[in-house]
C-alpha cells in the first residue's frame, strides 16, 4: 500500500513536469517570457522534481527499514520457534521423569 503511494507521488512529479512545460510554453507564446528564460525555469523545476524524488525514495527506504526492524523485534522466525519448541519438549520430559 505504501509502495503504491510512493509510486503515485513519483508519477505526480512526472506529470507536474509536463504541466510545467505546458505552462511555460504558454507564457512564451503569449510573449510574457523569453524561450531561454523558460528553458532555465523548466530546468530548475526538473531539478527540484529530482531532488523531491530522491527525498521521497530516501524516506521510503527509511520506512521500509523501520518496518523490517519492527517485524524482527516483534516476531520470531520459524526456525527460532522450532528451536524453542524442542527446548520446551526436552524440559517437559525432564520434569516428567522427576515427578513421582
Amino acid at each position: 500500500m505504501l509502495e503504491d503511494f510512493v509510486t503515485a507521488a513519483l508519477g505526480l512529479i512526472v506529470l507536474s513536469k509536463e504541466k510545467a512545460e505546458e505552462f511555460v510554453d504558454l507564457l512564451v507564446e503569449k510573449g510574457e517570457m523569453r524561450r531561454e528564460d523558460a528553458q532555465k525555469m523548466v530546468g530548475r523545476m526538473i531539478e527540484k522534481g529530482k531532488e523531491e524524488k530522491t527525498r521521497l525514495e530516501g524516506q521510503w527506504q527509511q520506512l521500509k527499514d523501520k518496518m523490517e526492524d519492527t517485524r524482527q523485534q516483534k516476531y520470531v522466525s520459524r526456525e527460532e520457534f522450532m528451536r524453542m519448541e524442542k527446548k520446551i519438549d526436552a524440559l517437559a520430559e525432564l520434569i516428567k521423569d522427576k515427578l513421582p
